[in-house]
């Protein structure tokens, strides 16, 4: 399987949907997807200017319930990260599913998010990269795939209060190495302006405040995997690691 292949950009999309290339289901995904980002209250502006400065590669994998759909995430991703740093210094790649032929439960969405990160680090070609704890509970703690630590979105249609989070057709992962993020992530004047800036937008722009799991990568009371596929409710929290992580490699 060509893995970069598997990838498309902005440009390469909007051919495809042209020339009646592209199946129903990805033209409706990519479509709703670049909707979210036109508007200009998106919280996440990186993610905005991703799309909108063709920084952003796309996945198109099937049912999240499918194991080939599973392989192909597997190839697309080891795909982008071979190439992520030749595209821009800030990109991301959106990972989108075939939408479900009937409605599923908001647990069945978290099970296959889950299954499909745990399918990843099952088959991760590279061992555990030796400057990240591989305890989840450690606050430095990060996914990490082919050698590289992520951090890592999920959306997904049950998240009606949750605008930032929704989308109408199935489960979307955003994936962006942490390398892209290393600027906004420190503890610097421009990281810290940057993360205001993102929660003040999503206390704008959600029908919920934000969510109290959200927090700076490192800081001591915060988990990154707590963030990945947030709860509904603020009320909630996942109080403990959803799956087993292999650190030697495949």
């Amino acid at each position: 399987m060509d893995k970069t292949a598997l990838l498309f950009d902005r440009s390469e999309l909007q051919n495809a949907i042209e020339a009646e290339e592209l199946a129903a289901w990805k033209k409706k995904r990519y479509t709703a997807f670049r909707e979210t980002m036109r508007e200009t209250r998106y919280p996440c502006h990186f993610a905005v200017n991703a799309e909108r400065n063709d920084t952003a590669r796309y996945l198109f994998v099937g049912s999240p319930r499918d194991r080939d759909a599973l392989f192909k995430l597997k190839a697309g991703l080891q795909g982008y990260l071979e190439q992520h740093q030749s595209i821009a210094d800030r990109t991301t790649l959106v990972v989108f599913f075939e939408p479900p032929d009937e409605e599923r439960s908001e647990q069945e969405y978290r099970d296959r998010f889950w299954r499909a990160l745990e399918f990843l680090n099952e088959r991760d070609p590279k061992p555990w990269p030796s400057d990240v704890p591989e305890d989840p509970n450690d606050p430095e703690w990060e996914f990490c795939f082919c050698g590289e630590s992520m951090f890592i979105v999920g959306r997904a249609p049950f998240y009606t209060d949750r605008k930032s989070r929704y989308t109408p057709y199935g489960l979307e992962i955003t994936i962006q190495p942490r390398r892209v993020l290393d600027d906004i992530s420190g503890d610097t004047a421009e990281g810290r302006r940057a993360r205001s800036i993102i929660r003040e937008r999503l206390d704008e722009y959600d029908d919920v405040s934000p969510h109290p799991d959200i927090g700076d990568y490192g800081d001591p009371d915060t988990r990154e995997w707590k963030q990945y596929l947030l709860p509904t409710s603020n009320d909630e929290s996942l109080s403990e690691f959803p799956i087993e992580i292999e650190t030697e490699g495949s």
